[in-house]
């Protein structure tokens, strides 16, 4: 038996050599870059083991192709747990072979690709706001080359971690651009695991921002992709995972949305997948088991299925001495506990009950509320941080352009200089050439400074984001109604200033804004700043198309926002219905209306004679516009019309 068995080893031993023999040769075959390039795909290498692998460089350095002795690197930097070899041991090494090679000319992806895992490494020292512009300039060079140039290098799992940072520095438009273009590129056999987490990470985007039919189109993809991926069909703990708690966000979705029993169906699917893979034993399970109860209670609560929720309650119950809650992941689960047990007692009128766990919950809430205005605090800090090492990094390479400029400036002059002595027609000649040179870096600046300038457009609008988030925390913080107001009208001026900037970063023109857009945004924002739960407050707005000058636009903008808001705090006191018309279009000039139903204005009102801030806010912008400004008022509501008298405004 020991002979047969050391026989077989032995065959065994020999067929692995050969076919590791045959492997090296046919890579020794290869003529081209390309196919190199495709017989070092991760799939392939993942077949190989670790002396084949390593034996394939010395074929490459031979050959002089440094584009594939840069992807050898790469592949062995991604391979390093099938080569189980130690990852601090093998990553600074490689990273700093690629950075290496990249450096050569014709390596504009490879620089790209080698700067990124210098940045992202998990071993690198660099702080949040270092590494923030960084992201911005990896993701708009990947954009500028072209995405399919970066296919062979994992560029959804690239553009995810870009995405990452993005959303992490509150960055949601430049996190979401990031991630629906990973989506793009995640290949059709591609890693479950990867794609899953690009569609959370957009899925929890939209959610932020309120817009949850987009979370829960993203959420349904969730789920179908880890229904039918590779995990799927092991029936794993993963693929579980998922699928349970994408049906959970969709139920919690629908519930913001009034969909109450639609969202009933999916929390039982969520509920039912954790329940049928509990085990007390593993700690993910329980915790999502316990998550996904307090959604299907919520929802009975709201449903009014009081009889379903002791035997929920007793599960929940059960769970809860199995999870450590002093661990931050933890902490504040509870919360939500905690208001369902006072939802179900208020409802029992058993209100001592009530008022403990209402107690529990509020205390667990203000705790909550002060982790969040540190962590949007600390946002604030490192965006303010990673714009002043971006402003740092734009001047080095700005003064190494002009060292560049300047350089290739003399090295023309000389070989200007030089070329008198060949004649006039080879002078002539250089003559020619220096010229279109010339033309070619103009028009290199030209871009240049568009895109410095589009960028400067996107940091203002930016920077007036957090002001406004300074605004909002300071009037929450604040204990005088009059000063909240007062603060939350600044808070909409300096909107109305950012969504101008907003549109010229997002369009084609740099100058100009098209009105009827930017007032749609202006006008919905003050309509949601300003409405008040006991009203009901219409804003209807009529505009063209016109393009208008960014000089005119933010004066216009603030205007409108005085007088809209004038008209919700003063035009309909005492009453619950309302509408406020606004018109803006041209003709032979710029004319602007805003016209409300409301009570009107006292007879002995005067414009030119009103004390008021916003009033002579709205004149002094008027002036600042050449424009005259009209009022009509009776007990059937007041008219404010502004008449810019230009024949073009743009």
């Amino acid at each position: 038996m020991k002979n047969t068995a050391l026989l077989l080893f032995l065959l065994y031993t020999i067929k692995m050599a050969a076919q590791d023999a045959g492997t090296i040769e046919a890579f020794r075959q290869l003529r081209t870059t390309e196919q190199r390039f495709a017989f070092l795909k991760h799939e392939k290498v993942m077949k190989m083991d670790k002396p084949t692998f390593e034996a394939l460089l010395p074929i490459i350095k031979k050959k002089k192709d440094n584009k594939t002795l840069f992807y050898w690197h790469f592949m062995y930097l991604q391979s390093g747990d099938i080569f189980d070899v130690s990852h601090k041991k093998m990553v600074p090494k490689a990273i700093k072979q690629m950075a290496e090679i990249a450096k050569g000319r014709g390596f504009e992806v490879e620089l790209i690709v080698a700067q990124f895992h210098t940045t992202f490494d998990a071993s690198a020292d660099r702080s949040q706001e270092q590494i923030y512009p960084v992201a911005l300039h990896c993701f708009e060079q990947i954009r500028r080359i072209g995405f399919d140039k970066f296919q062979y290098y994992f560029i959804d799992d690239m553009l995810r971690i870009i995405g990452i940072n993005f959303y992490n520095m509150d960055d949601k438009e430049k996190a979401l651009e990031t991630l629906v273009e990973a989506e793009k590129r995640t290949p059709a056999d591609a890693d479950t695991h990867i794609h899953t987490l690009i569609l959370n990470l957009i899925e929890c985007i939209y959610a932020d921002t309120k817009n949850y039919p987009q979370a829960i189109t993203y959420a349904e993809k969730i789920y179908h992709l880890n229904l039918k991926g590779k995990y799927a069909a092991e029936t794993s703990w993963y693929a579980t995972f998922w699928q349970g708690l994408s049906s959970l966000d969709i139920a919690q979705y629908l519930l913001e949305m009034g969909k109450i029993e639609a969202g009933e169906k999916y929390a039982e699917r969520g509920y039912q997948l954790y329940k049928a893979a509990e085990d007390l034993n593993d700690l993910s399970r329980v915790v999502a088991a316990f998550d996904a109860l307090q959604v299907v209670i919520k929802i009975k609560l709201r449903l009014g299925k009081m009889g379903e929720l002791e035997p929920l309650f007793k599960q929940v119950e059960f769970l809860k001495p199995e999870i450590d809650f002093s661990l931050e992941e933890n902490y504040f689960k509870p919360l939500k506990l905690y208001r369902n047990y006072t939802q179900y007692y208020e409802i029992k009128k058993d209100y001592t009950h009530a008022y403990h766990y209402t107690k529990l919950a509020n205390d667990l809430q203000d705790s909550l509320g002060r982790y969040n205005d540190k962590r949007k605090l600390w946002q604030i800090e490192s965006r303010v941080k990673a714009d002043d090492y971006q402003s740092q990094i734009n001047n080095a390479e700005n003064d190494s352009r002009l060292q560049e400029r300047l350089r290739n400036l003399a090295i023309g002059t000389l070989i200007l200089f030089a070329g008198i002595a060949f004649g006039v027609y080879r002078r002539i000649k250089r003559d020619n050439a220096i010229i279109t040179r010339q033309k070619a870096l103009l028009e290199q600046s030209l871009s240049e400074k568009e895109t410095l300038l589009k960028e400067i457009h996107h940091r203002v609008k930016n920077n007036l984001q957090i002001i406004s988030g300074l605004f909002d925390k300071q009037a929450r913080q604040s204990m005088d109604e009059t000063t909240r107001k007062l603060i939350k009208e600044g808070q909409d001026r300096v909107f109305s200033i950012a969504l101008v900037h907003k549109n010229l970063y997002e369009s084609e023109s740099l100058s100009t804004i098209a009105i009827k857009s930017y007032l749609e945004v202006l006008t919905g924002n003050i309509e949601k700043s300003q409405k008040k739960a006991h009203q009901d407050i219409k804003i209807h707005l009529s505009a063209d198309d016109s393009l208008i000058d960014i000089d005119k636009v933010i004066p216009l903008g603030l205007i409108l926002n005085e007088l809209i808001t004038n008209c919700y705090k003063y035009a309909f006191k005492g009453r619950k219905t309302g509408e406020i018309q606004v018109s803006c279009h041209q003709q032979n000039g710029l004319l602007l209306e805003v016209r409300d139903n409301g009570v009107g204005l006292p007879a002995d009102f005067n414009v030119k004679e009103s004390r008021a801030l916003g009033m002579n806010l709205v004149l002094g912008l008027t002036r600042q516009l050449n424009g005259k400004l009209d009022f009509t008022t009776s007990d059937q509501g007041t008219a404010f019309t502004i008449f810019c008298g230009e024949k073009q405004l743009n």
